[in-house]
Parts: structure tokens; C-alpha cells; sequence
């Protein structure tokens, strides 16, 4: 693998500008190199998918012989704020050399319909699954340079790339049809949208409901967009880089022992019986590893058995494979983790999956669905086993309403004697590798090692998944009536931090509080309606009549209405008591710190200014070319180290080293609240 790293290397970087990449680390790393994880070294991480626990974008794709298993790598790089893209093709059983077969190019972002209005970016990377050729010789991918995404080939020995499409539409989609031959591309062609757009610009856009004017200042395209199809030839290449052992057009390829039956959408509740009905199986299964909601299932090419892959264990904080013996009648589980379990190819006999701990980060493993052994076949960051790691523990507890829900707590690396501990929460999801709480903007290890307990916060289930709901606004309207979810969750956060304070080794006035999206409505509430924390960084905000009801434009609006929400006009002073900043700024005197998207600061506006008229200590940033998630190299390096600084000034009395930092954030400490304001 040594090789494949000093390649990675020499990666070609695209526009605005070209990282060396010549940092990235050696596959061998000496025993006896050991430090801390710094905020720099968690930003640059190498990684595959997107990064959610989604089992659909985690972008592994098995060659049709089931030896290779390809991919693509990526590597933030703040200095120059752009990404080391490479497409990999690594044997399945670990031995052999990855082959690095395409270098280069954007990172693209997905861009899913909101509202049915689009493309709407949400910050968060595309998974790039590329598909084999049916001959196993060639790869086909999507690849976006100078801002446009085309169809690429490549070839899988190592021996060339090449962009099959050009044109003005992006590409969305490909899948190889006629042996290897063609390629069926989906475009999404918006060249007669814009031109109405260039034209209704000329005397002025209708303000109607396709605006979101927190997003942008001119209206969304309304989906679906246009897409056509069209077949592209493609030539081999003049040479192939396969040797005799790798030709796979030698032998007949072995057929497959497991079969990919389905990748079950997250919103969805459905059981591996009622999957197993519509294949045409009616056999009823009384274990109870079979009533729960499946994340994943394959069949048995014999179809004699199935696996699937569930939520198991205390607040469902585990995963597990089970294997369905439909000839026996048996249920057997066949592997488990506390950790993530993601994307599993079938390759003949064995499952290539995505796999993640708590400290350690995504890799690619091989698991043996009889067994439940597993053996690695890529680790993107061979040199983590270089850091001196926080310890992880998990706690569970239980909320006023006895839903259990848990949190990974973080220790620093090194014993430190004398006083407690400094504990900062992170939020809404603890699954997986603990990098930097959902929307990766709080460095969780880095703050570790900076001598901070961290509390990686799970949120429990939400009230409404307890009642059976016939559509997401009734299943919003129940969790908002009465903020009876926020109230649910609080109580988790409460109990949580008790459970911490229990082990008597945290000091309760130095506690603070992290969120982006939903870990930012916890953060709101627990400020607006409890005393626990003495600083807080929040990258998004705030729940108030006009953001919430205007901003977002007329179908945001009317979404929030049918949630449970009271109209703009109702001026519903009880319904906001609870939730809304600037009508609570008074007694807000929580520090706190704002990293924001320049695609969602105006939401904050109202909330910021209230705050800042009664004189709280805040401080706010502004992003540019940021979405809900930022994606920026530059920005997310920003962002941690500012979160850590934040913490050092206010729980720790560290002055910030910059000294106009240290000026502002001095004077906000200083500066007294204005209680006795009445407007701002």
C-alpha cells in the first residue's frame, strides 16, 4: 500500500488551486512515532462516501469476478483549499497493490431537490460509486473539472482516463449496457431553463414560491429538472495494464454466492419478512431479530437463506448481520458492532463493506457472512495509529419519559492531575468514527487532546416515532405540539450530563454546547430553557416567527405551518416562549459563538441582533460560499480551530494569540448585560 500513498502524493488537484499533497504520510509508520491529534491532522483525513451513516452513498463497487473492489478516495487540503481526488481499484483480498487508475478533478456536491425546488446544494460530498464494465477491464465514473460534471472511463489495469461526455449538462447518472461497449449517461440538461431564466431576469422575477430567499436572491428551478439519455460508445484502451493473473477475460466469472436484494431508504419501516414477501418468500419468521426496521438485505443465490442488517441492542446503539436460514428456520447473528457497518457489496462467497469505530475511521473491510470474520482491505489513513487517542466510553441513560437513549464520552489522552475536566457536548448523532459531532464542525479528539471531556450526544427517538402517522407533516405536528419532542430531548441532555457528573470527573461550570441543524435546536432549547452550560458554538440558527415562516420562503412556510407551527399572523406569544432567541435574548447570557453559511446567515439576523442589544457575549462568523454543510478545506480547518479557541477563552481563561480576537472576545467578557432593554 506504500506505493498507493506516495501516489496519492502526487495527486492532480484542481481549480482554484493545486495542494502537493506532499504531507500525506507513508504507509509505515514507526511504533515509536507518537503524538497528539491536532484540529489540522482530523481535517485532513482521507475519506470514501458521503459522510453520513447512509447505507446507499458509501460509493464501494465490486468488480463482476468479485476480486477488486473500486473507489474513490478524497483528501481535504486547507492551504489550498481544494481536495486530492483519486480513483483506486484494490484487491479484495488485501495482498496485492492498490492501483490508483484516476487522479484529480472536484469535489461535487450533492444538489437533491428541497421543497421540490433544485439543484439545491447542501454542502454535503457525493458519493462517486464508479461502475465496472462487464468484461471487468474498464471503470465508468462521474468527474466534474472546471465546474462541469462528465462521464469518465478508465482503465482498471492502470492504463488511461478519459471523459467520455462534453456539453454544457451535467451528468447524474451512467450504467454500462451492450457488453461493455456503450454507455447509457442521464444528463440533467437546464439549458432551456436558464435561457427563461436570462429572459424573466431582464424584467424582473415573479416573487413566488420558488424562491427560499435565506438561500439566494433569485428563484429555484422547480423539479423535476430535465434529464435525457443518451447512448455514448466507448473504445477500449490501446493497452491494458492487467496481468495474466488479473485477466479476468481468461475464466468465466464464478457466479455470485449473495445477491444485493435491497438498501432499504432510512425513513422507511420495514421488516425482513415484509422484504421477503415481495421476493416471493412467505415464510413467517418468529424470532425477534426479524420485527425490527432492516437497514440492508441480501439473498442467497440459492435463495435457501438471507442476511440482513438491523439496529440491535440498548437505544439501538449497535448494528448487527443476521443470517436468516429459511431451510432450517433459523436466525443466526453473524456479526456486530457498536460502531457503523455500511454499504456491503456482495463479492462471491464474502461481503465488501465500509466499516467504522469510534476511533477508528471509515475503512474497507471483508466479512464472511458464515463466520462473521473479517479481515482489511483498505485503510485510507494507514498513519492514524500514530495519535494518541482519547479513550471512549459508553454511557446510557434515560430520559422523564423512559425513552434510553446514550453518549460516547472522550477523555483526554493523558491523565492530568489536579482539578475536573472541562465538558463539552457535540451533537445530534454519536455513530461511527467520533470526528467532529453531525455537520463535522467540533473537533472532538483535537479538543481531547487539548484536555476537554467530550460527551458525543445521541438524540433519543423522537415522540411521534412511538404513533403510527400517516405522513411527515402529522409526524411533525405530534413532535412540536407543545415542544413535546424538544422537551423529550432535553430531558436526554439533562440526564446524560448528570450521568457524567456521576463519575466525578467533569466540572459542572465549565460545561459547554455544540450543534448544526437539529443539534442546533437542542442547543436553543437547553439555552432558552435550562442553565447548564457556560459557553456555546453554534453553526446554524434560530427557530423564530420571521426566519422560520418568511425566510424560508412560501413552501418552507407552508411546511412549518403543517408541522405544527402557528402562522406569522397568529403571533402565538406561548408557542414561541420556548423556542424563539430574540424573544428570551434578555436571559441568554450563555457566550456565544456563530460560524455560519453565507447560504443561511440571514436566519440569524433577528436572533444575533436581540442578543447583541441586550448586550450577551456573542461573536459571529460569516462563510462564503458555504451550504448547510460547509464543504470548504480552508473553512472546516477555520472552524475548528476557532470552536477550540472559543472554549479556551471561556472555560479555560486562554487568551486567543491573535490580538484583535483577543481584544473582541476580552471586551464581550467584560462588557455587562442590558437586561433593562426592552427592544432592540
Amino acid at each position: 500500500m506504500t506505493g498507493l500513498l506516495l501516489a496519492l502524493a502526487a495527486s492532480v488537484i484542481s481549480a482554484p488551486a493545486q495542494p502537493s499533497c506532499a504531507d500525506v504520510p507513508q504507509s509505515k509508520v514507526s511504533a515509536a512515532v507518537s503524538r497528539l491529534m491536532t484540529p489540522d491532522d482530523l481535517a485532513r483525513l482521507r475519506d470514501f462516501g458521503e459522510p453520513t451513516d447512509s447505507q446507499s452513498d458509501v460509493g464501494l463497487s465490486v468488480s463482476p469476478d468479485g476480486g477488486q473492489v473500486a473507489f474513490q478516495i478524497r483528501q481535504a487540503d486547507p492551504v489550498s483549499n481544494s481536495y486530492c481526488l483519486s480513483m483506486i481499484v484494490m484487491p479484495i483480498d488485501g495482498h496485492g497493490e492498490a492501483r490508483i487508475v484516476d487522479r484529480g478533478g472536484e469535489l461535487i456536491l450533492r444538489q437533491d431537490p428541497q421543497w421540490d425546488l433544485g439543484p439545491y446544494p447542501s454542502g454535503n460530498a457525493k458519493a462517486i460509486k464508479p461502475a465496472w464494465s462487464s468484461d471487468g477491464r474498464s471503470l465508468a465514473y462521474l468527474k466534474q473539472v472546471d465546474g462541469q460534471v462528465q462521464a469518465w472511463v478508465a482503465d482498471a489495469g492502470g492504463g488511461g482516463s478519459r471523459a467520455v461526455t462534453t456539453g454544457p449538462a451535467n451528468v447524474v447518472a451512467l450504467k454500462w449496457v451492450k457488453d461493455a461497449r456503450v454507455i447509457d449517461v442521464t444528463f440533467e440538461d437546464l439549458t432551456a431553463l436558464k435561457q427563461a431564466d436570462a429572459q424573466e431576469a431582464r424584467r424582473g422575477y415573479h416573487l413566488d414560491d420558488r424562491f427560499v430567499p435565506i438561500t439566494r436572491d433569485r428563484p429555484f428551478f422547480v423539479a423535476p429538472l430535465p434529464q435525457r439519455n443518451e447512448a455514448i460508445p466507448v473504445s477500449p484502451f490501446p493497452t491494458s495494464s492487467f496481468t495474466k493473473s488479473e485477466d479476468v477475460g481468461t475464466a468465466p466469472t464464478p457466479p455470485p454466492h449473495w445477491l444485493a436484494f435491497v438498501i432499504v431508504d432510512q425513513g422507511a419501516a420495514v421488516s425482513i419478512e415484509e422484504l421477503a414477501r415481495k421476493a416471493g418468500i412467505t415464510r413467517s419468521c418468529p424470532d425477534a431479530a426479524c420485527s425490527g426496521r432492516i437497514l440492508a438485505a441480501w439473498q442467497a443465490a440459492d435463495r435457501q437463506s438471507l442476511l440482513f442488517l438491523r439496529r440491535v441492542g440498548r437505544a439501538n446503539g449497535d448494528m448487527a448481520l443476521y443470517q436468516w436460514r429459511l431451510d432450517k428456520g433459523k436466525v443466526i447473528e453473524r456479526f456486530r458492532t457498536a460502531g457503523l457497518l455500511l454499504g456491503c457489496e456482495p463479492a462471491q462467497d464474502m461481503l465488501v463493506c465500509a466499516q467504522e469505530e469510534a476511533t477508528v475511521p471509515r475503512r474497507i473491510i471483508r466479512l464472511n457472512p458464515q463466520t462473521g470474520a473479517t479481515s482489511l482491505v483498505f485503510d485510507p489513513n494507514p498513519e492514524f495509529k500514530q495519535f494518541r487517542l482519547g479513550p471512549v466510553r459508553r454511557l446510557f441513560w434515560s430520559n422523564d419519559r423512559g425513552i434510553e437513549t446514550y453518549g460516547d464520552l472522550v477523555l483526554p489522552p493523558e491523565s492530568r492531575k489536579g482539578g475536573k475536566l472541562p465538558l463539552i457536548v457535540t451533537t445530534y448523532r454519536s455513530r461511527g468514527f467520533l470526528r467532529g459531532g453531525t455537520g463535522d464542525e467540533y473537533p472532538i479528539q483535537p479538543l481531547a487532546a487539548r484536555g476537554y471531556a467530550v460527551l458525543s450526544f445521541d438524540e433519543p427517538r423522537h415522540i411521534a416515532s412511538f404513533v403510527k402517522t400517516s405522513s411527515q407533516a402529522e409526524y411533525n405536528a405530534i413532535n412540536r405540539k407543545n415542544w413535546a419532542n424538544r422537551r423529550s430531548i432535553q430531558s436526554s441532555l439533562e440526564a446524560g450530563i448528570a450521568t457524567v457528573e456521576r463519575l466525578g470527573l467533569t466540572d459542572p461550570t465549565r460545561r459547554a454546547i455544540t450543534g448544526l441543524s437539529e443539534g442546533a435546536s437542542i442547543l436553543w432549547f437547553s439555552l432558552i430553557n435550562s442553565n447548564l452550560f457556560a459557553a456555546a458554538s453554534v453553526s446554524h440558527c434560530c427557530e423564530e416567527p420571521i426566519s422560520s415562516m418568511a425566510l424560508l420562503g412560501e413552501r418552507g412556510a407552508k411546511g412549518f405551518e403543517a408541522g405544527g407551527y402557528p402562522l406569522l399572523s397568529d403571533n402565538d406569544q406561548p408557542f414561541w416562549a420556548n423556542m424563539s432567541v430574540s424573544r428570551n435574548a434578555a436571559k441568554i447570557s450563555t457566550p456565544i459563538l456563530f460560524n455560519l453559511a453565507d447560504a443561511e446567515y440571514l436566519h440569524s439576523l433577528v436572533s444575533i441582533r436581540a442578543l447583541r442589544f441586550f448586550g450577551q457575549p456573542v461573536d459571529a462568523y460569516v462563510f462564503p460560499d458555504e451550504q448547510h454543510i460547509k464543504w470548504q478545506a480552508a473553512h472546516r480547518l477555520a472552524v475548528y480551530e476557532r470552536n477550540i479557541a472559543w472554549f479556551d477563552f471561556w472555560l479555560k481563561g486562554i487568551v486567543p494569540r491573535d490580538a484583535e480576537t483577543a481584544k473582541r472576545w476580552t471586551l464581550l467578557r467584560d462588557r455587562k448585560p442590558m437586561a433593562e432593554n426592552k427592544a432592540g
